[in-house]
């Protein structure tokens, strides 16, 4: 038996270890992992960013807890699957009480999952050829960097963040002036408590507040759009793409309004001051009737539209497969009980929603798919404003000489300063692969441009492309030529693997957060020399990211009694006796 596949049979071990540790009481369990894990990010994560948790005036900033955040990010989904793998005893009647030994068993139950998940992505980068490993013995693993080359998933979780701090820094504005209004609100709040009580199933109060949170919530979802790219009015499931995030941001406001209630001192009867706001067990039946009333919907689409939030004994195998994956915005706890997760509403909500609704919805969700390059080319030329620049409203087709299809390009655009034309071949994949054999579909979808850009290059090889121009405006054919043709293949989300075919150089490559950064998220201006071959040369000249991975130093796991140690090369490995 190689190592490889010993380290695998350890996990498995492992995974058989914590899910025995899981207490008979599912409900009481789940909630404990809810709490912990709000409890963490409100510390010190900032999953609850300050849209919802402002810190107060004079709070000193949380410590940097970077390994810790890293583990309950890892572990999160892992440990709720293996929650819904263990038999349930739910209990109906009351709220479990939070006592010591079950928050404690939650705490130390994250981290242990969070080992595990950060080991299970240890053996996927074995599968990759990322890392190597070999066996000290049975439970002890030593193993090093192989290439150079940066994972796929490194560069794409990379660029997601900065694009989603980005859309951050956008209303940053927008941010100060709500929270300039938060102060009176709090105190509207604390006074309507006083004076009229709020039940715990409540979820509205005086108009003037409830508008406050819509608020919130509409700008937390805005705070939001880097992780989908469907269009509002798109249909999966009977129910528009826009419903959904009403839906999401209807919630969010409510979680606002519970976390200030939690902050001002307050809280809805009959749930603990230290608790209020956090895994709070609700009767679905009256959430999804809120929910209808706010929105005026009914409430049988209501209730499916909030499942597809939720994670539940179905669907826990699929969302806590791939470690780090996006965490439930609401988790069931009984038969009609739902509690909603700060980290789950904050985090990534609508990359879960889009996951679940590809799950139920498998047919529809890819015949949808097409749409999503509808946005993608709408965002591309926003960074192109008229009138300099011409831009073709669709997909341009290329036939050959007999008429038949050779291949169609997503999108042109041609810049009447320079003579300039920019085809661009767009990829709109789903973020974060759940498993290598999608990320391996991904990958060669993704590469399989090369060959659109071959057969655009012989098109152009036998005409002008002056004729493409016409194609999509030919009152500025008739004025202008085409000077020069600039190749692009841009995916969504990744266009940087480290393994299969070498991608074409006649075109420049890039994933469209890369893009934003190196145009600094503004669009060209008119003074600007000559963007498109601007773009081309940024592209193709950028360098990859600081692999973290290949730091100086051993990154060490902990794994029930065993351990893994990662080098960060194989000479690293040798000179610590390995």
């Amino acid at each position: 038996m190689d190592a490889q596949e010993r380290l695998r049979q350890t996990l498995d071990a492992e995974r058989v270890r914590l899910r025995a540790a899981v207490p008979a009481n599912t409900q009481a369990a789940l909630l404990a992992l809810i709490r912990a894990r709000d409890r963490f990010a409100l510390a010190s994560d900032r999953a609850a960013d300050p849209i919802i948790a402002p810190d107060p005036a004079g709070t000193p900033p949380a410590p940097d807890r970077a390994d810790e955040r890293r583990l309950h990010g890892l572990g999160w989904n892992g440990a709720l699957r293996l929650c819904f793998a263990t038999a349930s005893e739910h209990t109906h009647a009351a709220r479990p009480q939070p006592g010591a030994d079950l928050d404690g068993w939650a705490a130390g139950f994250l981290r242990d999952c969070g080992r595990l998940g950060a080991a299970e992505l240890i053996l996927a980068d074995l599968e990759t050829g990322y890392l190597r490993v070999q066996a000290r013995d049975e439970h002890i693993f030593d193993a090093w960097i192989a290439t150079s080359r940066l994972p796929a998933e490194r560069r794409e979780r990379a660029d997601f963040d900065w694009w989603a701090n980005t859309l951050g820094a956008r209303t940053e504005a927008e941010l100060r002036a709500l929270a300039a209004e938060r102060p009176s609100v709090r105190r509207q709040l604390r006074t309507f408590i006083a004076e009229r009580g709020l039940p715990a199933d409540a979820y509205t109060a005086a108009p003037p507040i409830d508008d406050h949170y819509r608020r919130w919530g509409a700008l937390a979802v805005r705070r939001m759009g880097h992780q989908h790219s469907y269009p509002p009015d798109a249909a999966i499931g009977g129910i528009t793409f826009q419903f959904y995030l009403d839906l999401l941001a209807t919630l969010i406001g409510w979680l606002a309004r519970d976390l200030d209630l939690r902050a001002s001192g307050g809280a809805a009867d009959g749930v603990p001051e230290s608790e209020a706001a956090l895994a709070v067990p609700r009767s679905e039946t009256a959430l999804v009737a809120a929910l209808a009333g706010a929105l005026d919907a009914d409430t049988a689409v209501m209730r499916q539209a909030l499942g597809a939030f939720t994670l539940d004994g179905e669907n826990a195998n699929y969302h806590g497969a791939p470690p780090g994956a996006a965490a439930p915005p609401c988790v069931r706890v009984g038969e009609d009980r739902i509690a909603w997760s700060v980290t789950g509403l904050l985090a990534e909500p609508i990359v879960f929603l889009t996951r679940e609704l590809r799950r139920r919805h498998d047919r529809e969700y890819h015949n949808t798919a097409y749409l999503r390059e509808g946005v993608f080319r709408q965002d591309l030329y926003g960074l192109f404003p008229e009138p300099r620049f011409v831009k073709s409203a669709g997909r341009v087709e290329l036939r050959r000489e007999g008429g038949g299809l050779r291949t169609d390009l997503d999108a042109l655009i041609f810049d009447r300063k320079t003579g300039a034309l920019g085809i661009f071949e767009l990829k709109s994949q789903d973020p974060f692969a759940r498993s290598a054999g999608e990320r391996r579909r991904q990958r060669d979808y993704f590469l399989g441009a090369t060959s659109q850009i071959a057969a655009t290059r012989q098109w152009l090889q036998r005409h002008d492309p002056t004729e493409l121009l016409a194609r999509f405006d030919s009152a500025t054919a008739k004025r202008f030529r085409v000077q020069r043709v600039y190749l692009f293949v841009l995916g969504r989300y990744l266009a940087h693997f480290a393994e299969g075919s070498a991608p074409d150089r006649h075109a420049a490559w890039g994933a469209w957060p890369q893009v934003l950064r190196l145009v600094d998220d503004r669009p060209f201006a008119p003074s600007d020399a000559n963007p498109i071959r601007a773009l081309f040369d940024r592209l193709t000249k950028d360098t990859p990211p600081r692999n973290p991975d290949a730091a100086p130093g051993v990154r060490e796991i902990a794994l029930g009694t065993g351990r893994i140690r990662v080098y960060p090369s194989f000479a690293a490995l040798k000179a610590d006796g390995g």
